[in-house]
């Protein structure tokens, strides 16, 4: 039978205090031991296994209004689901959709198929829990039938149920044993569970995309993007990484997310304008080739357009949605061979030269419009790059002869038929 020897106070917070039970050895018959640290009387800060969180939580998918809730347990998931409605959010729409792919990176973490973190899930009780010591290490005491609830990282959670549902035998034996964080808010009330769910989801402040995009490492999309600003000299180091958007005195040429929409568009054509931030698919992508016919067009390009590029004042050529189109135009180059791609480049450069980029009425209704107060406000990529696209390449638009500073060809009448 396990002895309690004797009550050890721990480090407190606005008279929260810690009060630790020290055991000869655990009565593993009274639920599940969770190793960890308080920080306070409140919080406790566990290191812990997925196969351990199987015994201590739910998979939230049977919290969830519409689920079915039968057999001995239906009464405690009733009582633990009205309680989910109050300090979480559905899993419905984007979050439910994110689950899948939480599940996925999950996976590829846990087998070394990419360098990633799990932030810690943050979960929720209202019962005091019991914090013991054991051989120098603490543990909180989640007794038999007590079901923690997720306040954040909910959709990780779901994720891990579901990759221990569906992932091969050798996936869930190691993911099973992968170590794991969690911070378990314990003794506090619905109400307080509530405001941590608004401090943890509201008060945090996203990057913008341009600053996601730049931080994300391991996509291969965007160690592309790295070596081509870095291989192409009018544009090396005058990437801005920070901003969504260039100040008007900025001393950058693109953003990151212009430079990596071009790219995007290289591979995909005009098309590439509907992934926006998203994950490019590359499987059916030859990468090396992307890369390269990525940095000799680019290069091309902001060489020959190095003047109206520099000078955003006046010129267009610099706008995310012109740039948008151009990289779209580089798809023929992606898609000819490689001997061909040098006369095709030039050919492209040359059509490209007749085109008169200086910020007018001629790019009115195209890339954007004038305001009452006279200024040209260009528009958004995704609304005007595809207009752009269409008058740098369709000599059958009206808008490509205008751009050039051409008359519109007036159609030649057709006789009347015999």
């Amino acid at each position: 039978m396990a002895v309690a020897h004797d009550m050890v106070a721990g480090p407190s917070r606005k008279g929260m205090p810690v009060s630790v039970t020290e055991f000869e050895s655990l009565p593993l018959d009274a639920g599940s031991f969770v190793k960890g640290m308080p920080v306070n009387g409140a919080t406790f800060v566990a290191v812990t296994t997925f196969r351990k969180l199987l015994q201590i939580t739910r998979n939230p998918v049977d919290l969830q209004p519409t689920a079915k809730r039968v057999g001995y347990e239906a009464d405690a998931l009733e009582e633990e689901a009205s309680v989910h409605e109050l300090i979480q959010r559905a899993l419905t729409g984007a979050k439910k959709a994110n689950v899948s792919r939480y599940a996925q990176y999950i996976e590829d973490v846990v087998m070394g198929q990419r360098v990633g973190v799990l932030p810690p899930m943050h979960l929720f009780t209202q019962e005091k829990l019991e914090i013991v010591r054991h051989v120098g290490d603490q543990y909180a005491l989640i007794p038999t039938g007590m079901r923690l609830l997720a306040i954040d990282g909910e959709t990780q959670l779901t994720g891990h149920y579901q990759l221990q549902r569906n992932g091969s035998p050798e996936v869930r034996e190691a993911h099973a044993n992968f170590t794991l964080t969690a911070i378990i808010h314990n003794g506090i009330s619905v109400d307080m569970a509530r405001q941590y769910f608004y401090d943890l989801n509201i008060l945090a402040v996203r990057p913008n995309i341009a600053i996601s995009l730049s931080m994300n490492t391991v996509d291969p999309l965007n160690r592309i993007v790295m070596d081509v600003e870095a291989a192409v000299p009018a544009i090396a180091g005058k990437v801005d990484k920070q901003a969504r958007q260039l100040r008007k005195n900025s001393p950058k040429l693109l953003t990151v997310g212009a430079l990596r929409q071009m790219i995007v568009n290289v591979a995909k054509g005009i098309a590439g304008i509907q992934y926006g931030a998203r994950p490019l698919e590359v499987e059916d992508l030859d990468l090396a080739r992307l890369s390269g016919v990525s940095r000799d067009w680019l290069n091309g390009f902001f060489n020959t357009f190095a003047a109206q590029v520099q000078d955003r004042d006046r010129h267009v050529a610099a706008a995310a949605p012109v740039l948008a189109a151009v990289g779209a135009i580089g798809h023929k180059l992606y898609e000819a061979n490689p001997e061909e791609r040098p006369a095709l480049q030039a050919e492209l450069l040359a059509d490209l030269e007749r085109i008169d980029w200086t910020k007018g009425e001629r790019w009115a209704g195209i890339l954007g419009k004038f305001t009452d107060r006279g200024t040209f406000s260009i528009g958004g990529t995704k609304e005007t790059a595809y207009t752009v696209y269409n008058v740098l390449t369709d000599p059958t638009n009206p808008g490509w002869h205008r751009i050039r500073g051409q008359e519109v060809p007036t159609p030649t009448p057709t006789a009347p038929a015999a």
